[in-house]
């Protein structure tokens, strides 16, 4: 791909003194030559001095900066605002406590110059508020790191291709994706993406979703396009953690038919408005975590606890759209 121009989009809401360390640190990266930048900041109704900031940065910055207001409360209409205003080749997504590495741009642009993809990404490693439990760190623990916003899929590089199912996805913290497939696919769904101020989200995972609809789903892990995101204190605890797998599993409610494309949902029985096999899949979960529960390892126990609360929050989403009376249609809920 012939790239010309990036358009680096961050969507903030109400943390200035954050999203004017990650523009420092996004100022302060290596030039690419011959490409142009822009850096779009769109401000999602912050009652901080975030335009403060943001005018600051327009002042000061090597780049151009380009900042935003969107009214509407929710990122994906935040990414959509900074969409629209983009010109970029590439869209290069990050957020506002996110510092990325000083060659984060460069190497996005060599991975889009040297391979036929849609969308590139790499790690996404933490910067602790405090240090957490170590059973934490561990390799039983990724799959529960949803609630950090952590990414390490290994030092090796890797094809992500239509074909393979079952690939770990990226985040919005560090992901590359090229601006006419995201036009293509008609860009993010506004009922994802932290909606209200809710812990729904789901934004990143339902657009790859559309791009292999639209067959555009070709991209790369790479490892060395590297950012740090920070994890604050707040999002340490059970509590966090149960009130995320929770939002997550009404997230997947919202967009059930993205996540079982090989169905056709309308044909599928229910029971109260709820697909029948949720309910035995759901059933299935509680037992696991049942077994375990005083007899298995705090970490396990966790999980399993932490699976059953996704379930629920899937369940209890379905029956509210089945109460509102909402039908499930490709773009829709339960």
């Amino acid at each position: 791909m012939k790239v010309a121009s990036v358009s680096v989009v961050i969507c903030t809401y109400n943390r200035a003194r954050l999203l004017r360390e990650a523009l420092r640190a996004l100022f302060s990266m290596n030039a690419v030559p011959g490409v142009e930048v822009e850096v779009i900041v769109v401000d999602n109704n912050s009652t901080d001095n975030t335009p403060l900031v943001i005018a600051e940065a327009a002042r000061l910055a090597p780049v151009r900066v380009i900042g935003l207001h969107e009214v509407n409360q929710g990122k994906s209409f935040a990414l959509n605002r900074g969409l629209a205003a983009a010109s970029g080749d590439i869209i290069a997504l990050t957020d506002d406590d996110v510092w990325p590495d000083p060659d984060w741009l460069p190497r996005i642009v060599q991975a889009f110059r040297t391979h036929d993809i849609t969308f590139v990404f790499g790690k996404v490693l933490p910067r602790w508020g405090t240090l957490p439990p170590p059973e934490l760190l561990t390799q039983q623990a990724q799959d529960i790191w949803g609630p950090l916003a952590i990414v390490d899929y290994g030092d090796e590089a890797v094809d992500y291709v239509a074909s393979s199912t079952g690939q770990r996805l990226p985040i919005g913290a560090n992901l590359a994706l090229s601006r006419q497939a995201l036009i293509a696919v008609g860009g993010w769904r506004t009922d994802l993406g932290k909606v209200n101020n809710t812990l729904i989200s789901g934004e990143d995972h339902e657009i790859f979703m559309r791009l292999r609809r639209h067959n555009l789903y070709v991209g790369r892990y790479e490892p060395d396009i590297s950012v740090q995101h920070f994890v604050p204190v707040s999002r340490l605890t059970r509590d966090y953690f149960r009130r995320w797998f929770f939002w997550h599993g009404k997230t997947q409610a919202l967009m059930i038919e993205a996540l079982y494309p090989d169905l056709d949902l309308r044909r599928v029985p229910r029971i109260l408005g709820v697909p029948r096999f949720l309910y035995r899949q759901s059933a299935e979960q509680l037992w696991s975590w049942l077994r375990v529960l005083g007899r298995g390892d705090a970490l396990t126990v966790l999980i399993e606890e932490l699976r059953a609360l996704q379930h629920a929050g899937m369940l209890l989403e379905c029956w509210k759209h089945r109460r509102a009376g909402r039908l499930s249609t490709a773009n829709e809920s339960c």
